[in-house]
C-alpha cells in the first residue's frame, strides 16, 4: 500500500485493522523501535491499554511463514547491494518477536481523546511495509473512529522536515495551526501542529469518502474493526 500509480487488477491488500490487544504489545514495541529509533522513553503500550483517554488500532497481515513477512522489494533498503539487502532481511526475521501462526502486526496508530478532540499521538509502520498504503489506512481508520466517538476535530504534531507525512495529512484536510518549537527531544526539531476542520461537516465527509474510495482503488479493501 505504489501510491503514485493505479492497479485495479491487483489482489485485495489483505490487511485487517482492529483495536490493539495485550497479545500485540511486543510487536507494537518492535514497530516503535523500528519507526522511531530515537524515541525515549519508549511508549508503555501496556499502560496505554488501560488509559481511558487512549485508543490504539493496529494493522495486521496473515502470513504462513516468516519469509513471507519480509518484503522482497529491493527499494526497501535503497541502493544497498543485493547481498546487504538479503542480510538485512535475515536480521529483521531473526530479531522479530513474531512467530508463525501469529497475526503479523505491520503498523499501529495511537489516538488520545480529550473533550471533543481526537489527537493522533503516533503512526508507526514497519520499514519493510512502508509505501504500501498501511500508514494511510491507519489514518483513515483513526478518523473513522473519531467520527464514531463524536470527536469534532482530529489533530497531530509532525516534524517540519517530514514532507511526505505532511503531504499525506494535508491530503486529508489538515491545515497548519501553529508550531511547537524544539518539540522533538532527539534533535530539538520543531513540530507543525495540524488539524482537520470539523469532521462531521458534510463537506469533510464527502472529502473523506473520496479518499477512502481512492485508497480501495489502489490497494484493495481492508477490513476495519474500530472498537
Amino acid at each position: 500500500m505504489t501510491l503514485a500509480g493505479e492497479n485495479t487488477s491487483q489482489e485485495a491488500m489483505g490487511s485487517v485493522v482492529r483495536p490493539m490487544e495485550e497479545r500485540d504489545l511486543l510487536q507494537c514495541a518492535e514497530i516503535e523501535r523500528d519507526a522511531f529509533p530515537a524515541l525515549f522513553p519508549p511508549t508503555s503500550f501496556r499502560r496505554e491499554l488501560n488509559n481511558k483517554m487512549a485508543r490504539y488500532l493496529i494493522a495486521t497481515r496473515v502470513y504462513e511463514n516468516k519469509a513471507d513477512s519480509v518484503s522482497d522489494d529491493p527499494s526497501v533498503d535503497g541502493d544497498q547491494p543485493l547481498v546487504s539487502r538479503l542480510l538485512n532481511n535475515i536480521r529483521r526475521q531473526r530479531n522479530s518477536v513474531w512467530r508463525v501462526g501469529q497475526e503479523f502486526v505491520v503498523g499501529f496508530v495511537g489516538i488520545w481523546y480529550m473533550v471533543d478532540e481526537a489527537h493522533i499521538v503516533a503512526i508507526g509502520v514497519r520499514t519493510e511495509h512502508r509505501g504500501k498504503g498501511i500508514g494511510e489506512l491507519l489514518l483513515i481508520s483513526a478518523i473513522e473512529q473519531a467520527l464514531n466517538l463524536d470527536a469534532r476535530v482530529v489533530t497531530l504534531e509532525v516534524r517540519v522536515s517530514n514532507s511526505a507525512a505532511i503531504n499525506l495529512y494535508k491530503k486529508f484536510g489538515m491545515t497548519e495551526q501553529g508550531v511547537r518549537k524544539g518539540y522533538y527531544t532527539d534533535n530539538r526539531e520543531d513540530a507543525l501542529i495540524l488539524s482537520t476542520s470539523e469532521i462531521h461537516l458534510p463537506s469533510y465527509s464527502k472529502q473523506l469518502n473520496m479518499l477512502i474510495q481512492s485508497h480501495i482503488h489502489r490497494w484493495g479493501r481492508a477490513e476495519r474493526r474500530l472498537h
